[in-house]
């Protein structure tokens, strides 16, 4: 078991650490909470734009093998941001990996021969069935990270790139801004201890005008793994892979010192 294998145990082996949640009701029930104790009502949430992108996009159509289409992209982000901003007063924040990560260079080689393997899956596919491909093949069309950037600008959404290590960055940039939680769907992110950590993966604007997905609930898998919560990154340090060194980094933070001393 190694780190990125952290992100399929929370979903597979810890049900009750998976509660959905509708992000505008808990934004707004937050706001309500924080205005009677006399505080700023902001409901700040960061979106891990690497682990979104196909949310991003406006979920699978079949189109998407052709190059996608803009104006339905735009289309589909305009009615996300008025939902966010207006009826729930959440504060959106997108960062994307503008990162070389040298360190990560064998992470990057082997995502990238994934990628083309599916690609030579969705062409035979096209080819011999004359079909769009299943939805499983999915992968972001070209440019996508450019096109998805412009549009949220145009839309008066905080577009962020990250310069150094994209998951340390995003967390960073969390803790820094006090915002509520994170949307991603990496495991890294979980180890890190976020104020609260919602998946992106399940990520959905319902035609009620409801923003829902889940929450994973970190205190629920440290009881499964039997693990104090602030030890996650040690755990994560001893698992290997390439978040050691990240980890190890977090770990100097004087909180979790005091409790693994």
């Amino acid at each position: 078991m190694g780190v990125k294998d952290i992100q399929q145990y929370i979903e597979t082996q810890c049900p009750n650490a998976c509660v959905s949640v509708d992000l505008l009701r808990l934004a707004r029930g937050v706001a309500i909470a924080k205005k009677r104790a006399g505080r700023d009502g902001r409901f700040g949430i960061v979106i891990d734009g690497e682990s979104c992108l196909d949310r991003l996009y406006g979920g699978y159509f079949s189109d998407w093998i052709c190059g996608g289409q803009w104006n339905r992209m735009v289309q589909f982000l305009s009615v996300l941001v008025q939902t966010c901003y207006q009826n729930g007063a959440i504060e959106l924040a997108v960062l994307f990996n503008g990162a070389i990560e040298r360190d990560r260079m064998k992470e990057y080689a082997k995502l990238q021969t994934d990628l083309h393997l599916k690609i030579n899956q969705v062409l035979k596919h096209v080819h011999n069935k004359g079909t769009p491909p299943p939805k499983i093949w999915w992968i972001p069309p070209t440019c996508l990270r450019s096109a998805v950037r412009m549009a949220l600008q145009h839309l008066g959404v905080t577009v962020v790139y990250t310069m150094d290590d994209h998951h340390q960055e995003v967390i960073a940039y969390c803790r820094e801004n006090q915002m509520f939680g994170i949307i991603a769907q990496d495991a890294e992110y979980a180890i890190f201890d976020p104020p609260r950590y919602f998946s992106a993966e399940n990520l959905k604007l319902t035609f009620k005008g409801n923003l829902e997905t889940k929450e994973y609930i970190m205190d629920e898998v440290a009881k499964s793994l039997d693990l104090h919560p602030n030890r996650f990154c040690l755990f994560a340090a001893l698992l290997g892979e390439q978040t050691d060194a990240c980890a190890i980094l977090w770990m100097s933070d004087a909180n979790c010192w005091a409790n693994v001393v």
